[in-house]
This record gives structure tokens, sequence and C-alpha cells, in this order.
């Protein structure tokens, strides 16, 4: 069984740790450079962000699938967007195969160098049954609260690890919660 899991985002423009003014310097000169920059002087392309998630798991189950997200920075340190998401899964044992799609809205805050709140309001569309029950789809939410903390590796490129609970306890959400998210960031 081959088992493949990725999970990242890309950033299409500047963020916290990747403004363009700060190419080639250090963390801590980026971070205070980054902070001095009137976000006013940034036109509405720099300020937008481009992220998200994608999977991918071969084998006796099969997952592939992305949740792609657009975001704008409205000050200095929120950002908030929205986003959508599509997987397909497969169990070869039990022949079963079924799509989740959706979307979301979410902002984040940050509230410390590197570290960041995190909410999130998610709308997606699943499939129950079995065997027995004839399968039919449905609508479900999850309100996703949590996070996370961040560091650069290079001028564009960042690593962070996010945690989020449900706070709804959705009985029908089908991620883990509390949910973990990692990945890398990719500026351009």
């Amino acid at each position: 069984m081959l088992t493949v899991l990725l999970c990242g985002s890309v950033q299409a423009q500047s963020d916290w740790w990747m403004d363009e003014v700060t190419n080639g310097v250090g963390n801590a000169q980026r971070d205070s450079l980054a902070a001095q920059q009137p976000l006013s002087d940034l036109s509405t392309w720099q300020r937008m962000t481009f992220g998200g998630a994608a999977a991918i798991q071969l084998g006796s189950f099969t997952l592939i699938g992305a949740s792609p997200k657009i975001g704008y920075r409205i000050t200095k340190n929120l950002t908030a967007g929205l986003g959508g998401t599509y997987y397909f899964q497969r169990n070869k044992v039990l022949g079963q195969s079924s799509h989740i799609y959706g979307s979301s809205l979410f902002a984040r805050h940050l509230i410390l160098p590197r570290i960041f709140i995190h909410v999130e309001s998610e709308h997606i569309n699943l499939e129950s049954g079995n065997l027995i029950h004839p399968i039919e789809r449905f609508w479900t939410n999850m309100l996703w609260v949590g996070g996370g903390y961040y560091t650069a590796v290079s001028p564009k490129m960042a690593a962070g690890l996010m945690v989020l609970y449900d706070l709804t306890e959705n009985t029908s959400n089908p991620y883990s919660n509390p949910d973990i998210r990692g990945g890398i960031t990719f500026g351009f």
C-alpha cells in the first residue's frame, strides 16, 4: 500500500513573515520591517493571500482532494477570506466511494510575533448510508476555533502548525476533533 499525505498552503503575495520589502533579511529584521510598512502602501493584489491544503493517499483507502483559500489583509494583523473544499475517498475493501464538497469563511489574527488565532465556519456536503440504508447526501456545519505558530524558513517560504477545535462537536464532522493542520507556505 502506498500512502502519501500532503498538507500545505501556497501564498501568492505577502503575509506576516514574507513581506516584499523584507527579502534577504533575517527573521527578526523581517518582522520589524513588515510592521513598519503601512498597509495603505500595498496594492489590492499585495493584500490578497492564496493558500489552502491538498491531500493524496493511495492504497486500500484512497483520498484525493484540496481545500483552496483566498484571503484579504484587512489590517496588518488581520486576514479574512473564504475557501472551498473537495475530497474524493474510496475504500476498496468495502467497495464504497464518496465525495465531500463545501465552502468556508475564515479569519486569522496575529496576536504575538509568529502566533495567531484562527476562526473558521465550514459548511460541507457529505454522503451517509450503508449497505442497509440508502445513501443520501446532507449538509453539515462546523465552527473551528484555535491557533497556530509559523516560522520563516527563507524569505519566500514558511512552515506552520495549527490546532483547531470544532465548537459544534458535530457528530457528522468527517475530520478529527481537534484537527491538527500543518504545512509549508510559499510566496511568489
